[in-house]
């Protein structure tokens, strides 16, 4: 018999290691493409393990593997919903990099994929979701309709209200109607509190400059911590909160707890210390975060900042210290990493 990733991973998830698609949830991509690869080499020919291998790939940016792997998972079991969405959504992705003439072509690939995950788990909120993201975002010549985008908001309402409130806010930031948002995430928020990306939604939300609301982004982000502790989001918000908040002492227990708790992503330390940088205080501070981050981090986990953030803002703090030398050599850094990071672009000719 076929072995399935569920038997492929019995041995060790007995012996106390974690269920690698759980790891993926919680954005642990880098643990979980070491179980995806050990499986892959030992089942080839099994289409979970390729599936798997599609989605870290997917998550860590390499897209053409992401859909080779999801081709991959479709060929060996053309009957699983969520390998047709993971190969239309890597399809979508890749997109992005060719001609706007080859993007039209790709564009009815990812439809089909797209409608025949759909038709297998017709209430499946992600798949309803990526339906949505092609109606606000496809061409009208291939199908392009934001009123059946909004359509299917209200039903995904019906399925999940966290996740369709959610939705009607993705549908709110395309259309540039940001009035609605606060309402809108409130309301994810009041239909399933332990969902961790609503709270995660409305802590960034309040800790935006724009609107500034650091008690409500405090609660939300200390929720998500709280809910969800083996997620780093919650803690990069809450540290970034308490910094702005000026209870310095408060961040740095919390960015000692988060390091204990994700001691492969030290993402914290960065947005503690952006926040130094926003508040244009402690610029000392601001570097040792920074420089930690740099220092600790191979390998930036998948929706981290990158590398050349990192140095991009290390310059920027040496910049406020009037260390210009040392801030034109990170920007110079941050360039070498990423030659078209367009804020150490901007920044670096502005110093020289």
């Amino acid at each position: 018999m076929r072995a399935t990733l569920l038997t492929i991973f019995a041995t060790t998830l007995c012996a106390g290691e974690p269920d690698p698609l759980l790891l993926l949830e919680n954005g642990h991509c880098k643990r979980a493409r070491d179980l995806a690869e050990a499986a892959f080499r030992a089942h080839p020919n099994d289409a979970q393990t390729a599936y798997l291998m599609a989605r870290v790939r997917h998550e860590l940016g390499n897209i053409d593997e992401a859909v080779k792997y999801a081709e991959i998972a479709v060929k060996l079991d053309p009957k699983s919903s969520q390998y047709h969405r993971e190969l239309g959504e890597a399809l979508a992705d890749q997109a992005g990099n060719v001609s706007f003439l080859k993007q039209l072509g790709f564009a009815r690939r990812v439809r089909s994929e797209f409608d025949t995950a759909l038709a297998l788990a017709p209430k499946d909120p992600d798949n309803l979701f990526d339906q949505l993201q092609y109606y606000m975002e496809a061409p009208g010549v291939v199908g392009g309709d934001k009123r059946k985008a909004e359509q299917i908001a209200n039903e995904m309402v019906s399925i999940d209200p966290a996740r369709g409130y959610l939705a009607l806010a993705f549908i709110a930031r395309k259309q540039k109607e940001d009035s609605k948002l606060e309402g809108l995430y409130q309301k994810a928020v009041e239909s399933n509190p332990r969902n961790s990306e609503v709270q995660i939604r409305l802590a960034a939300f309040y800790a935006d400059a724009k609107r500034m609301n650091l008690p409500s982004a405090e609660k939300h982000a200390r929720d998500a911590v709280e809910f969800f502790p083996d997620r780093v989001e919650g803690y990069r918000w809450l540290a970034l909160t308490l910094v702005l908040e000026k209870r310095f002492d408060d961040a740095a227990k919390l960015l000692s707890r988060a390091e204990g708790a994700i001691p492969d992503d030290l993402s914290p330390f960065y947005y503690a210390a952006r926040a130094l940088l926003r508040d244009g205080t402690d610029m000392p501070k601001a570097e040792s975060y920074l420089q930690k981050y740099i220092s600790q981090t191979k390998e930036p986990e998948a929706g981290a900042p990158s590398l050349a953030a990192a140095h991009w803002s290390l310059g920027l703090a040496f910049e406020k210290e009037g260390r210009k030398s040392d801030a034109r050599n990170e920007m110079e850094t941050a360039l070498r990493l990423k030659p078209d990071f367009e804020p150490a672009k901007k920044d670096l000719k502005r110093l020289k």
